[in-house]
């Protein structure tokens, strides 16, 4: 089995969904004519991350995230810095395929992105959703309670906190979840009804989406855009491993990309 003949398998599960004609799902390295030896899969390909899979054994990477640093890896400026032309060179020195698999899993049912960060956060069954999104009601919980119920969720994954936006103890029954850069907190509102946002720092902005938040007393929790989509990446090479049960696939996990960092206590 070749590299361009998992692009195919992976294109396949897009269902009735159509890609753009821009899409960003393309090999960022490689040669699609490459023989497999060994899939790994990963939120991003950190150089580190190529650096394991190779040592696993894998000469293709799948990647949910770019390569290079900005969204459609074609921006040739980014090569003035010396560490991007050294991550290049090991990348070709070591024959590393990179495929890119991104828009599709934002959308894709069950084992997609939005609906694995959902069954994670363990909020029951999504009673409304779009494309990106998902709706789910709870009983009358504090925003407080929700935000250390998502937080004992997260801290697996290296999020040792969440953030909270808004009135701690106010009572909430519909929450809307999104993933990644898509959380758009003004969507949830309008289209969804959501008195409790679950963001991340890549898809809302503080100063709008918090601001509109404490005025008007809808409290967001904010957690961290790898921590929102690791989980598909792990589904993803499960799944991978089972319909190709005769190559290795490796997960390469992933965790919150920041430590909290707290100051000394003031000495007495």
């Amino acid at each position: 089995m070749n590299a361009a003949s998992l692009q195919t398998y992976l294109q396949s599960l897009r269902g009735e969904w159509e890609y753009p004609a821009d899409t960003v799902d393309t090999f960022k390295a490689g040669d699609p004519a490459t023989e497999i030896r060994g899939i790994a899969v990963g939120w991003t390909s950190y150089s580190w991350a190529l650096e394991r899979a190779l040592a696993l054994g894998c000469n293709i990477y799948i990647t949910h995230e770019p390569t290079y640093y900005e969204h459609r890896d074609n921006d040739p400026a980014i090569f003035r810095f010396d560490g991007p032309r050294r991550k290049r060179q090991w990348v070709e020195e070591n024959e590393m395929v990179i495929l890119r698999c991104h828009d599709m899993l934002d959308q894709l049912p069950e084992i997609g992105i939005p609906d694995t960060w959902g069954d994670f956060l363990a909020l029951g069954k999504a009673v409304d959703g779009d494309d990106y999104l998902r709706v789910y009601s709870v009983d009358n919980m504090t925003a407080g309670e929700v935000a250390r119920h998502v937080a004992a969720r997260v801290r697996p994954l290296g999020q040792d906190a969440v953030q909270l936006i808004g009135p701690v103890d106010k009572v909430v029954n519909r929450i809307c979840t999104g993933t990644g850069a898509e959380t758009p907190f003004q969507t949830y509102l309008e289209k969804f009804q959501a008195d409790l946002a679950v963001c991340t720092d890549d898809g809302m902005w503080y100063w709008r989406d918090g601001a509109f938040a404490i005025d008007h007393d809808i409290p967001i929790i904010v957690v961290n855009h790898a921590v929102s989509e690791e989980i598909g990446m792990k589904v993803l090479a499960e799944h991978l491993q089972a319909q190709f049960p005769d190559i290795p696939v490796h997960h390469i996990p992933q965790r919150c990309m920041y430590r909290l960092v707290q100051a000394e206590p003031e000495p007495a």
